[in-house]
């Protein structure tokens, strides 16, 4: 033992095992009656004593041989060389407290004891308190700002008292790091099982969204052999675009075209809603439409779109129900023959171009179905077109014109419209498509689309 050793756990005067009453309540009682802690799940908190000479551990023992803390006695961990010491942390990393001399096997092992704990075993829970009978060696201020420990003792000061003040001072520490250590576990894996419930569910909807997705597609491919073949409107009209942007896959806009009788037949029309509803709408609109014109073979746009606006009413129980759903239309028959265009709208109007200037056909201001008044009537308006030069005709939704986007975020409106399809009418018809597409591209931007887009083109009366 080393003459800087002798005054270790000098006598105090007291004995501190000793009750304090005749209840028993010594200093070494548990605090506030409790008989456990969150701190460890075994009955004995672990105390290592890393020291070189064999008498520190022994007095060291004899002095805390009867301590108890939160009704837990200690259970002592020996280690004799800094390097020792390293390789018994490395097996129990439950050690509550480490008593550790600075100078051992070298003059810095405890230091480089505690590095190696903090930094290459990564604990930082267990307390560490330096003792040392050589202060010189290493200086109290250095080692507190440079090294993570708790407490920094001369082996002269450590008395029983003081022994039990730090050992108690560090068990609470202790106690309360690993309270909270045990709280950030079982956050983290209550953490982990919303992750996994979260992730199970967005799994789940993942899935849900690809069976959809797939039966939207499917629905697709039903639309798109619902709608008549450009080519085949191409033998009838060459001179003609459709410009058709569905916002959700499928559409509630469509278009519909019929040659019979020698006649031409074509629309453009808006559904209510889009998407799968507007699709459903769309079917619907179709189906009527076929029937009335070529199986019941009525050629007069205004008596078309009123069996229309009858048939729809009738389908979706109109009187009966709350369903308010409808179509908007632009309807046009080309009878070249007798050189006329006859239109009927609802709500959605006919722009034509002769010579140079544009005229608007506007619609009824009313819907096909949708009525909430069963009393009302409704009869449409037929309106003849003279077609005794080329003139080119312009049908459309209200999707382009409502899409915003600009530099200010706003409508692009119908009146640009219109001066867009004046300033281009004379260019070849794909070429005004390329047209309107890119110019709906800049306008819309990084902005989403906000409805389903239909704008046709055509030429008569060449």
């Amino acid at each position: 033992m080393n003459d800087n050793d002798e005054l270790l756990f000098a006598n105090d005067g007291d004995n501190l095992f000793a009750d304090e009453d005749d209840n028993g309540g010594g200093l070494f009682a548990e605090e506030d009656g409790n008989e456990s802690s969150d701190s460890s799940s075994t009955d004995t908190w672990k105390v290592m004593i890393v020291d070189d000479e064999e008498e520190i551990h022994t007095v060291t023992r004899f002095a805390l041989s009867d301590y108890k803390y939160k009704g837990k006695h200690l259970e002592f961990i020996d280690a004799y060389t800094g390097r020792e010491a390293q390789e018994k942390l490395a097996q129990h990393d439950d050690i509550a407290v480490m008593l550790l001399d600075v100078v051992m096997e070298s003059h810095d092992a405890g230091l480089q004891t505690v590095k190696h704990v903090r930094e290459k075993l990564d604990n930082h829970f267990v307390r560490i308190i330096l003792r040392t009978g050589q202060p010189g060696q290493a200086p109290e201020e250095s080692v507190i700002t440079d090294y993570d420990i708790n407490d920094y003792k001369n082996k002269t000061e450590l008395t029983d008292k003081r022994l039990f003040t730090t050992i108690t001072t560090g068990l609470r520490s202790y106690a309360d790091i690993m309270a909270i250590e045990h709280y950030r576990q079982n956050l983290e894996k209550m953490v982990e099982e919303r992750t996994k419930t979260i992730q199970e569910q967005t799994e789940e909807l993942e899935m849900k969204n690809f069976k959809i997705i797939g039966s939207i597609n499917a629905a697709r491919r039903i639309q798109s052999a619902m709608l008549p073949q450009v080519n085949r409107i191409k033998k009838a009209l060459p001179e003609m675009f459709i410009l058709f942007r569905p916002r959700d896959i499928v559409s509630g806009d469509f278009y519909w075209f019929s040659e019979t009788a020698g006649r031409l037949f074509i629309a453009a029309i808006d559904c209510t809603g889009h998407g799968v509803p507007g699709a459903f709408m769309s079917m619907l609109g179709d189906a009527l439409l076929n029937q009335i014109v070529n199986i019941d073979e009525i050629t007069s746009p205004d008596r078309i779109l009123n069996r229309l606006h009858r048939g729809v009413r009738k389908a979706l129980k109109q009187d009966l129900t709350e369903n308010r759903d409808g179509m908007d239309m632009a309807f046009c028959m080309y009878d070249k023959q007798a050189g006329i265009l006859e239109f009927s709208g609802a709500k959605n109007p006919l722009l034509y171009v002769q010579n140079g200037e544009m005229h608007k056909v506007k619609g009824d201001k009313m819907p096909i179905g949708g009525v909430r008044n069963p009393d009302e009537e409704r009869t449409f308006t037929r309106q003849v077109v003279k077609v005794d030069q080329p003139t080119t005709c312009y049908m459309f939704s209200d999707g382009y014109a409502d899409q915003f986007g600009g530099p200010d975020n706003r409508k692009f409106m119908s009146k640009k419209l219109r001066n867009l399809l004046l300033e281009n009418h004379q260019k070849p018809f794909e070429e005004q498509q390329r047209i309107l597409e890119q110019r709906l591209d800049e306008w819309q931007g990084d902005y989403r689309q906000m409805d389903d887009i239909l704008v046709m083109g055509f030429k008569v009366g060449y």
